[in-house]
């Protein structure tokens, strides 16, 4: 795999599908929707910490089951981390560390687990063919519309990515110990947040068109005079 020369990583950004002939990958998108669902709930319903644990164990085994490996596990899971450490920062300041810690520890494990099991998905699904298999499910707009957002997960993922490195060649103060520091977050409003939302409008309006060439109707999305009169 080619080295990433911007960043000095691994080019392949995180939650990005995965190509492979594993179990998981052929595994029917209804199927694998379920399953999803379910451990979305375990880590929902789930207090004991043997079960949590129990839990983590499972959705790293799937890693593994799918061929996805520990490169993939962490690209996903660091910035889990990063929240966990987050959320367990705040119990620490409000509760202290001998009634915030554990909660805290677990609040973020439990965030972990509810997000992991769709960047499973994301790893192991093409769109299109989630698409096609959820057909009978939803309809076509909706369908569109559902894995379409999916897929562009992976795509911001990368564009945090891209336009932090560029803003920090720029002398923005994005890196995460400068963004532990209060008087630091301006940075991140205006380099990061505000660029990414001009993106996502961006590409909002390209899904759009994409819509319109496919024949969906999105809500007036095909309509000419429509579109002239919001610009």
């Amino acid at each position: 795999m080619s080295r990433d020369r911007r960043g000095g990583g691994f080019a392949e950004p995180a939650w990005a599908y995965q190509a492979g002939d594993s179990p998981l990958h052929r595994l029917h998108g209804g199927l694998k929707l379920l399953l999803t669902l379910l451990l979305i709930l375990a880590a929902v319903y789930l207090e004991a910490w043997g079960w949590l644990l129990g839990l983590l164990a499972l959705d790293a085994g799937l890693y593994f089951l799918a061929g996805l490996g520990w490169r993939a596990l962490w690209r996903d899971g660091r910035w889990l981390l990063v929240q966990i450490a987050l959320v367990l920062g705040l119990f620490l300041l409000r509760y202290g560390y001998a009634e915030g810690f554990a909660p805290g520890l677990k609040v973020g494990l439990k965030i972990m687990l509810f997000f992991l099991p769709g960047a499973l998905v994301l790893r192991t699904s093409q769109m299109s063919r989630m698409s096609r298999e959820m057909g009978w499910l939803l309809p076509r707009q909706i369908s569109f519309v559902v894995f379409t957002s999916l897929r562009f997960v992976p795509f911001f993922a990368r564009e945090i990515r891209e336009i932090a490195l560029t803003q920090r060649m720029r002398g923005a103060a994005l890196s995460p110990r400068q963004l532990a520091k209060p008087r630091n977050w301006p940075d991140l409003v205006n380099c990061l947040l505000l660029p990414l939302m001009v993106r996502a409008l961006q590409t909002a309006g390209e899904a759009a068109d994409s819509a319109q060439a496919r024949g969906l109707n999105l809500g007036g999305a095909d309509k000419p005079a429509a579109r002239a009169a919001r610009k």
